[in-house]
């Protein structure tokens, strides 16, 4: 009976060990060749989306995963080398349509359009589009298992208007590219030389760099 019930033990820790709850989320374990772009891991204690990945070989048959990462928590980068093969925790979530309504405090807060229930989570899980989302806007959000918005699914590009173009670092025909203030009150850079105030252009919403007259 004793080796009947160390087994059963056992088993449980290896079930334990492939998918587990912590707190309001659900961690499975994958290997490091298993994950992809987009995807959600923890990584020294914190949720990590990966942004960019790399298979890198050295001598000898050794394979590594080369990952570019975020905190959702913070909007902070980070970076990783890990082993091929090695175990890693993929968080798992669902996704959602919701609403934004508004910023407080720090704090971002959707409706579910479906059951008009309010959710409020950390503004930096929308980076700088907390900048320039609009009340009203509908985005794609990933949930935890504790209906909690774990991260936004926000566009790379955006367009605002430009209000004022600083023309105090150079001549506006001498210099190529020029810093200007937007409408939302942030600091657009790179604006071509013939941008005038009052148009409205595309923004790169990561690097908040002008990409053209919209």
């Amino acid at each position: 009976a004793a080796r009947v019930s160390v087994r059963r033990w056992l088993g449980e820790l290896r079930r334990r060990d492939t998918t587990r709850r912590m707190g309001a989320l659900r961690w499975r374990m994958v290997k490091s060749n298993e994950v992809a772009v987009g995807n959600i891991i923890e990584y020294n204690n914190q949720k990590m989306k990966i942004e960019k990945l790399e298979n890198t070989m050295q001598g000898r048959g050794s394979n590594f995963i080369s990952l570019e990462m975020r905190a959702l928590e913070n909007n902070k980068k980070h970076s990783a080398r890990l082993r091929t093969g090695e175990k890693i925790e993929l968080v798992e979530l669902t996704r959602k349509t919701m609403q934004y309504l508004y910023q407080d405090a720090g704090e971002a807060h959707f409706m579910d359009m479906d059951t008009f229930e309010q959710i409020s989570a950390s503004s930096h899980i929308l980076g700088n589009y907390q900048y320039y989302i609009s009340e009203g806007e509908e985005l794609e959000v990933k949930l935890s298992m504790a209906n909690e918005v774990v991260l936004a699914d926000t566009p790379k590009h955006t367009t605002i208007t430009l209000d004022r173009i600083d023309e105090a670092s150079a001549d506006r025909v001498a210099a190529q590219k020029l810093n200007a203030k937007a409408s939302n009150g942030r600091v657009v850079s790179g604006v071509a030389a013939f941008v005038t105030p009052g148009t409205s252009v595309v923004v790169d919403v990561e690097t908040e760099s002008y990409v053209s007259r919209a």
